[in-house]
């Protein structure tokens, strides 16, 4: 497969792209604007959100969320909502540790007509502060970021991205870069996945890879945040290694098996491995499941995960089911009936249960279903679901009729509250109440405007909003 055709295709699914570079950014956590003296005025004119009610989270956190292409702050500082102007579509926001920054991909928009490249388009980082009253961008121009992570304790980024090349003998960079301008080279390679911050933000995993003589070389490295020579986890010819994160104690990586680095092998399922640092012996935990980040989420308290298992690109097929896996690694599916699939787990404050969507897997969506991934059968297809909550263990699944029917991709806040999509719209079910208060205007995540972002049915809702109350899933 040639570079360029790994760049489109798994770029969409797991946000990694061929030829990237690492880099730690800091300096994130201190006060004042974000912009700087003389420019956070002019930088982000503040707007009020149209269709929604003032201060619509009513005291649980603040949101950040991405509406038609536009970015939207509610709660919190904001005292309402307000729209933050950013020169792009913005992409994929998140939350410093300290919720005292938003982190956000913005990138050019697609070609008129050609609305399915969003996502594989150069993106540039913006820093937003909570206020929503300014913002910079972060990183320079020569840097194509394809993801990013802040770190888990402290106002700092490890950001992947490439350098375009200007020699062909051109290395790509992982390094640590301050707001100051320090540099710091960590690795290098022709290809990243990643990056991962551990548990104790002392530490940063990478996957690397390089194709050359007509086949990959692919490693699982970690390396100090400070720099220093990296550590090689596991290593593999022919194939290529796409870090999922670390195992939540943070003695060891997950990371998807992609045989031959073939995107189309991907786009159906890869395994689910895991590694141990002190005996690098890898062993399968998921048989094969896509290659979305959301479908990883990791306990809060011990050192459990859940996952979506079950092949098929296309995301009502492939028996799709919740694997549990315990600290031990060993796992549990789920029981569901015939005809259903479930997707987005969301673990619960006290790591005790999983939140999670069933949806429909018969009729049009069936085996033998005539339907197809036009917004008329995507929207009808998530209108079948239900939120459903499980103990830790896998027993007692039951639904929760508060979240109203058609709820997907639910998330957990650390005061029990839960944010999920409904009707291409964000909703808030507060803890012990009886219904759920939307929050935003329509998404539009399949509106066909900006951007179309549906992937064999699969639309990556989590990638629109960051919620001060949540901790980040996967990645």
């Amino acid at each position: 497969m040639k570079r360029a055709e790994r760049h489109i295709s798994m770029r969409l699914m797991v946000k990694v792209a061929a030829g990237l570079a690492l880099a730690v950014i800091a300096g994130c956590g201190g006060s004042g604007t974000v912009g700087g003296p003389g420019r956070a005025a002019s930088a982000a004119a503040v707007h009020r959100l149209p269709t929604v009610a003032a201060s619509p989270l009513k005291g649980n956190g603040e949101l950040a969320f991405i509406a038609r292409g536009k970015l939207f702050l509610s709660g919190g500082p904001t005292k309402g909502s307000r729209h933050v102007p950013l020169p792009g579509i913005p992409y994929a926001p998140a939350w410093s540790a300290n919720d005292r920054w938003l982190a956000v991909e913005v990138s050019s928009p697609p070609p008129p007509g050609q609305p399915y490249l969003y996502g594989t388009l150069p993106a540039r980082i913006w820093l937003v502060n909570a206020a929503g009253t300014a913002a910079r961008p972060l990183t320079p121009k020569s840097w194509q970021v394809s993801g990013f992570a802040w770190a888990p304790h402290e106002g700092v980024l490890a950001v992947a991205a490439y350098l375009p090349r200007a020699t062909q003998d051109r290395s790509d960079l992982a390094a640590t870069v301050a707001l100051t301008g320090r540099t710091r080279v960590l690795v290098r390679g022709g290809y990243v996945t990643g990056p991962a911050w551990s548990p104790d933000g002392r530490r940063i995993a990478v996957g690397l890879g390089a194709f050359t003589g007509g086949r990959w070389r692919s490693e699982l490295d970690v390396v100090s945040a400070a720099g220093g020579s990296p550590t090689v986890v596991t290593a593999t010819t022919g194939n290529v290694l796409d870090l999922a994160g670390w195992w939540p104690d943070g003695n060891g990586l997950l990371y998807w098996f992609d045989f031959q680095g073939s995107g189309s092998i991907a786009a159906d399922g890869l395994p689910l491995d895991r590694v141990a640092l002190a005996a690098p012996r890898p062993r399968t935990l998921v048989k094969t499941m896509l290659v979305h980040w959301p479908w990883l989420a990791f306990s809060p308290r011990g050192s459990s995960l859940a996952a979506v298992s079950g092949g098929d690109r296309v995301i009502w097929s492939g028996r799709k089911h919740i694997t549990l896996c315990g600290p031990g690694g060993t796992c549990t599916s789920v029981a569901q009936p015939a005809g259903v699939v479930s997707a987005d787990p969301s673990w619960s404050p006290g790591g005790t249960a999983v939140a999670f969507a069933r949806l429909s897997a018969s009729g049009p969506f069936g085996p033998d279903g005539h339907a197809d991934f036009s917004r008329y059968w995507i929207t009808r297809w998530e209108a079948t679901s239900e939120i459903w909550i499980v103990s830790a263990d896998g027993s007692g699944a039951r639904p929760l009729a508060a979240a109203g029917r058609g709820a997907v991709d639910p998330v957990w806040g650390s005061g029990g509250s839960l944010l999920f999509v409904r009707h291409d719209s964000l909703w808030l079910l507060p803890a012990s109440a009886a219904t759920a208060t939307r929050l935003t205007s329509a998404l539009g995540a399949l509106s066909g405007g900006p951007y179309y972002l549906s992937y064999y049915g699969y639309v990556p809702y989590p990638q629109f909003f960051a919620w001060t109350l949540a901790r980040p899933q996967g990645q």
